[in-house]
């Protein structure tokens, strides 16, 4: 249960119609008849009668709005409590790359240009976060992949280059980056990323393009958790490829080393994700042109 199936439940008993529920809440009506429906699947129980004539709220569908009446109240008080002012919410999905090390920069300098909104983000992998998109429980996500589904709008707002991450050890060290391809490192250990990833999906992309199958890999793990995969080859269980703004920082300190990989499937592009159906708050406009210009701009000064 989540707090966008309550306002939609909300809306509808409020307005008495599915439609203008979901012109107030910026939402489609197939997206409010879903939340309905999720909650009255997961409640067991018949919350709304609808016919072609009339809307009708059954006894439990009353318990539970004033139920969800009072969590509603609860929540936006306790964003203005601790924020100390009335703030407009932006739901936002991300995933692992983007939350760890572009998200923070992104929300502290959007605050300087816009203080009067709150985020209330999830964090999961990039297909997750689509999904995401496409039920309607978050407004955006930014992500590290795009699919074919055309209810979703792709922007790209940030570019990264993929590399091979290994241990710092005698072997790694002896080799010269600009010497060494990818079939050099075929018989080392190798660590996976699970399926969903988004860099998994541009890895796969790259593997593709130079003929090497994942089963030429001497794969020792599959992680699902980045930070896992980086104090593992930290630890010099394996080698791995990872998005180079992750593991910037360990390289830098000398715990890994960084290999470039050869040809053009090296670059991953990051995207921000909505639905094309869904009608999009002035303030969640903002955020998507401000995070479209912040890196046009970064990289320009």
């Amino acid at each position: 249960m989540e707090f966008k199936q309550l306002e939609a439940f909300v809306a509808v008993v409020d307005y008495n119609s599915f439609s203008e529920a979901a012109r107030r809440l910026y939402l489609t009506q197939p997206t409010i008849s879903a939340h309905i429906h999720t909650l009255e699947t997961e409640l067991n129980s018949r919350l709304i009668l609808r016919t072609t004539k009339k809307l009708s709220v059954t006894d439990r569908g009353y318990q539970l709005y004033d139920y969800a009446v009072r969590m509603l109240h609860m929540r936006d008080h306790l964003i203005e409590d601790f924020t100390g002012s009335q703030k407009k919410v932006i739901e936002l999905g991300v995933s692992t790359i983007p939350s760890a090390y572009l998200l923070p920069e992104l929300l502290g300098a959007f605050g300087k240009e816009l203080s009067d909104v709150y985020f209330h983000a999830w964090q999961g992998d990039s297909t997750g976060a689509i999904q995401r998109v496409l039920d309607g429980s978050v407004d955006l996500s930014l992500v590290g992949q795009k699919t074919d589904d055309d209810s979703c709008c792709f922007l790209p707002f940030c570019q990264d280059v993929l590399v091979l991450a290994t241990p710092v050890n005698e072997h790694f060290l002896r080799l010269e980056p600009e010497k060494v391809n990818f079939q050099d490192f075929l018989k080392e250990p190798f660590i996976m990323r699970e399926n969903g990833s988004g860099t998994k999906k541009e890895m796969d992309l790259f593997l593709e393009k130079i003929g090497v199958s994942s089963s030429d890999l001497n794969v020792v793990a599959r992680m699902n958790d980045l930070e896992s995969i980086k104090k593992s080859i930290v630890n010099g269980i394996g080698i791995s490829i990872l998005s180079s703004c992750s593991v910037k920082d360990l390289a830098q300190t000398r715990q890994i080393l960084l290999f470039p990989l050869e040809g053009p499937a090296q670059a991953r592009t990051f995207y921000i994700v909505y639905n094309k159906n869904r009608i999009l708050k002035p303030h969640v406009k903002q955020f998507i042109r401000f995070v479209q210009n912040y890196y046009i701009q970064t990289e320009s000064s």
